[in-house]
């Protein structure tokens, strides 16, 4: 288990989670816009930190799942099913994308690094989603449950997600309507990797 190979896992996890269009990319894309790139960034720095103790939360509890095999065996073949979800949530939620915008209204005289940390704390789905993921790279032996690679693997999520996040913040005023496409078909990307990796699970639990 090389730490190069957890960061890597764990970056590129966090960015195909984030890169779609959504409630904190798009907060830091209209906050760069509208007000300035720097303050955007406070917002991004605010929200990653978060997202550092997300991902570690995450991974705390998929231990502790490790720990009880047949929890564990469970949770594999729940997993099919919610990858199979997901590839049909990110569907419709592509459709639905080209029918309406996202709309972001800023919260006037915030502070925008604490105003990160408070939208990104409510992302629910954020402790779930590393859970899950770091469970399922753990079975596959890409990941183990020892606190080095737990802080390499958390580290690099809080990094992906800063990526993207600057990514929004520096490039989306100059580049909307040249990757209009690739924004309005992020989502069945995402499905697409998401219906692979139901497949290969399956494929693993049967084989």
């Amino acid at each position: 288990m090389t730490f190069l190979l957890v960061f890597i896992l764990g970056f590129s996890i966090a960015a195909v989670g984030i890169i779609a269009p959504g409630m904190l990319n798009m907060t830091i894309a209209k906050i760069s816009i509208d007000e300035n790139k720097n303050e955007a960034l406070k917002f991004a720095l605010g929200s990653v930190i978060i997202v550092f103790f997300q991902s570690f939360i995450g991974v705390f509890f998929a231990k502790l799942l490790e720990q009880n095999p047949m929890v564990s065996t469970t949770l594999k073949r729940f997993g099919v099913v919610i990858f199979l979800l997901l590839t049909v949530f990110f569907i419709f939620k592509g459709i639905n994308q080209k029918k309406q915008k996202i709309d972001v209204k800023l919260e006037k005289k915030k502070n925008r690094f604490w105003y990160g940390v408070a939208l990104s704390s409510l992302n629910m789905f954020a402790i779930p989603y590393y859970a899950f993921v770091s469970l399922t790279l753990a079975t596959s032996d890409l990941f183990a449950f020892q606190l080095p690679q737990e802080l390499v693997f958390s580290m690099a999520a809080a990094l992906g997600t800063y990526t993207i996040f600057y990514l929004y913040a520096v490039l989306f005023k100059k580049v909307e309507h040249k990757v209009a496409f690739l924004i309005n078909n992020i989502n069945f990307f995402i499905a697409a990797v998401t219906g692979l990796v139901a497949i290969s699970s399956l494929y693993k639990m049967f084989v």
